[in-house]
């Protein structure tokens, strides 16, 4: 590869020119400047050429001699570059032939030996027309028929919510046929922030555009392309309950939607400089001053009429009307249905049927409702709740499951007075003894009843009580053994009355005993 040759930044040729005219030595400058002496020379010779056709100025303004260094300079690299070019013209129309990308065949022809700029590669291209531009159609859009819509970055401004400077954007959404744009200073571009500037702009306008015509920002498309995008479920619910249409621009080709470009680049020329704010509220309301007092009464520059004007005299009846409800703004995410058959979302639970734990779902949170999704089937609502509480339905548990699960001291003590009064004795004695010990044997026992009915339950429930065995394996072995009508075993057996024909009496036992 050729070297390329190290030019001297202009500063330095001046000062060489300047001791140049004061006649100091070759040598010395060339010491000076850190340069060879051969470099200074030819400095020296171009220097004698311009004084042979320009009048050098005796006051020591160097600037007329400057710009024909300049002058030269920029013609040597023309010549050497269009030199270059121009014998590997072959080169590159096989280069073009093959890749349209201007950044890629620089890349190419840089790795090649080619020592100009990219400006000087897009000259020559210019020049022998190797790349002509394909024709440009203009659109011309009915009123009320497309709105195109971007951010542009315009610095930091203070945002109170966190005390500090932050990064600013401004949100900008043009009619394409009256060119009234509505403005809004923003601290975020995502999809909160994104369909939030929205719905002001309608409200701004009063109505709905029919199409609006996005960049590929992942707020508006998940995936950008030119035939099949994807838009992203937040916006795409945005439009379905405002009634227009996504059509998002091809990517890589802004202008597609040249007239929001334009009227970003308009707010950031003429609505930003010589302006200081307070903060981000103080910034739009001076952007919605200078929007209602300036940008849409000006003389547009392609309509050659005042954006209002043409707003209220034919866009503004043929947008879509506003609906009546407003819309909430949801979150989606992609989760995991844990084995307790709950999701978690934003640090809170919600349930969801049980056979799709450990699949994946789609949920859909909003201010009012919180929406489970699988396969793009709704399988449960809830309405929202704070961090680390949990929404659970009974029936996304395997049956009985739930149920059992809610047996508390109430309600086993309900249940028990239903069935019997020795299991309501029973029961409650062993919930007062320690409730917190006992109410797991004390749901077990109640559930007997499902085998067992209620009678029998009853019964070996008055058996327990008899022989003061209060515990569920105590019950559940009467019932299992059948126990609960066999008699007790430690029945007392009644005394044996003597007959009176054989009784003595006692007077007379005794006189016997003393004689």
């Amino acid at each position: 590869m050729k070297e390329q040759k190290r030019e001297l930044d202009m500063y330095k040729i001046e000062e060489i020119v300047r001791d140049l005219l004061q006649d100091v030595s070759i040598k010395q400058i060339a010491r000076t400047q850190k340069i060879s002496k051969n470099t200074v020379k030819r400095y020296r010779d171009i220097l004698n050429e311009i004084k042979k056709h320009h009048q050098i100025d005796d006051g020591g303004n160097l600037e007329p001699i400057m710009e024909v260094f300049r002058r030269k300079r920029k013609e040597e690299r023309y010549s050497e570059n269009f030199g270059w070019l121009s014998q590997k013209q072959e080169n590159l129309k096989e280069l073009f032939a093959n890749c349209k990308n201007h950044i890629l065949i620089f890349e190419e022809i840089r790795r090649s030996g080619f020592v100009g700029s990219y400006s000087s590669l897009m000259r020559y291209i210019e020049k022998n027309n190797l790349n002509p531009q394909r024709p440009v159609l203009r659109m011309e859009t009915k009123p009320g028929e497309i709105a195109q819509i971007d951010f542009g970055y315009v610095g930091r401004i203070y945002d109170p919510n966190v005390k500090k400077m932050v990064k600013a954007y401004v949100f900008v959404m043009v009619l394409s046929y009256s060119r009234d744009a509505y403005y809004e200073i923003v601290t975020s571009q995502d999809t909160t922030t994104w369909c939030n500037c929205h719905i002001h702009a309608f409200e701004h306008f009063g109505g709905v555009p029919k199409e609006m015509v996005p960049d590929n920002l992942k707020s508006a498309i998940i995936k950008a392309s030119f035939f099949d995008p994807i838009p992203n479920r937040t916006y795409a619910d945005l439009a379905m309950h405002y009634g227009f249409q996504i059509s998002p621009c091809k990517p890589a080709k802004p202008e597609h939607k040249g007239k929001v470009e334009s009227g970003v680049k308009y707010a950031k020329n003429n609505f930003l400089p010589l302006r200081t704010f307070k903060d981000i509220a103080d910034s739009n309301c001076q952007l919605k001053e200078w929007n209602s007092t300036k940008a849409q009464v000006r003389i547009h520059g392609t309509t050659r009429q005042r954006p209002l004007d043409l707003f209220l005299l034919h866009e503004k009846d043929a947008l879509v009307p506003l609906p009546i409800e407003c819309f909430e703004i949801p979150v989606y995410k992609e989760l995991t249905v844990y084995n307790d058959h709950h999701i978690q979302f934003n640090n809170a639970y919600y349930s969801a049927p049980y056979e799709l734990r450990k699949q994946k779902v789609i949920a859909r949170k909003t201010q009012t409702t919180l929406c489970i999704f699988h396969e793009n089937k709704l399988v449960a609502v809830h309405i929202p709740t704070s961090k680390g509480q949990r929404r659970t339905n009974e029936a996304h548990y395997p049956p009985n499951m739930f149920k059992y699960m809610q047996y508390d001291s109430d309600y086993c003590l309900k249940k028990a007075k239903e069935i019997g009064s020795n299991l309501f004795a029973l029961i409650k004695f062993l919930l007062e003894e320690n409730p917190i010990k006992n109410l797991r044997g004390a749901q077990n026992i109640i559930r007997l009843e499902e085998k067992y009915t209620g009678a029998r339950l009853e019964l070996a429930a008055a058996r327990a009580i008899l022989y003061g065995n209060y515990t569920y394996y105590g019950v559940k072995q009467i019932l299992e053994k059948k126990l609960e009508n066999e008699g007790n075993l430690f029945e007392e057996k009644p005394v044996k009355k003597l007959n009176d024909d054989y009784a003595r009496d006692l007077s007379e036992i005794l006189q016997k005993a003393v004689s």
